[in-house]
């Protein structure tokens, strides 16, 4: 009798500790990186992988990079040749239900690029200010795009996790009240700049003209010689490091 009541509670206890292991326990069984252009040596795939088991133990959010090469036929951007988060899912069996972000490398002519994709509750947790945050970041930016591309990512993987769990830019509180005190710093020096220019006594002409020297108009003539007109086109742009042509379907947050 009491042998089975032990059992019952050792049953019960590993079904317990079965039902509340993270997802990062699962993941961390599974393949994480894909190297589909054969860009990473074995040891960079065990790195990467490593951080992405780390940014989903942190977040209890699924993690993964792949690689992609563009074939060197192709002139121009094409949808056609892309690979995006949608090609990715379809790949592995995934759904857009699930919580997901996913790091694309693309490498392109020589250059590389790269997009983030997230799905499930991701996009919720990760406000638009935070993805450029972390796809311009310094870390991120300068090491995928000059190649190195076991440094981006890792750098990638963990802003990714600290901006699912929480924040990693300054807070908009932050930045209104910094502004704000600026602001009043520039007006309050404004205003002091001209009062005191206002308040300060004029001082005296070294030389009375009005006395001993007049200006007489003899002549006076406007000559039109002609007009024209130059129109310049300025290109504009929005924040970061530019935006990549590499990505995009459903689930694309943002690329480089």
């Amino acid at each position: 009798m009491k042998r089975s009541i032990w059992i019952g509670l050792l049953s019960f206890c590993l079904l317990l500790c079965a039902g509340i292991l993270p997802i990062s326990a699962t993941q961390s069984t599974e393949q994480v990186v894909f190297d589909h252009a054969g860009l990473l040596t074995a040891d960079s795939i065990a790195v990467i992988s490593q951080a992405v088991y780390d940014a989903a133990e942190q977040s209890q959010c699924a993690f993964y990079v792949a690689t992609y090469r563009t074939p060197s036929n192709v002139i121009s951007v094409n949808y056609e040749f892309m690979y995006t988060g949608e090609d990715f899912l379809a790949e592995q069996g995934l759904s857009m239900q699930d919580d997901i972000v996913l790091l694309v490398i693309t490498l392109d002519d020589g250059a590389y690029y790269y997009d983030m994709y997230y799905y499930g509750d991701a996009p919720s947790r990760i406000p638009s200010k935070e993805v450029n945050y972390i796809l311009d970041h310094d870390t991120v930016y300068d090491s995928l795009k000059s190649g190195e591309l076991e440094a981006g990512s890792c750098a990638f993987l963990s802003l990714a996790a600290k901006a699912y769990c929480g924040r990693v830019g300054a807070s908009y509180v932050v930045i209104a009240i910094v502004s704000f005190g600026i602001a009043l710093l520039i007006g309050i020096g404004a205003c002091a700049g001209v009062k005191t220019a206002y308040s300060m006594k004029k001082r005296s002409v070294d030389y009375p003209l009005n006395r001993f020297a007049k200006m007489e108009l003899k002549e006076q003539n406007d000559i039109f010689v002609g007009s024209f007109v130059t129109k310049r086109v300025i290109q504009s742009s929005s924040g970061g490091g530019g935006r990549s042509s590499h990505g995009g379907g459903r689930g694309h947050a943002g690329g480089r």
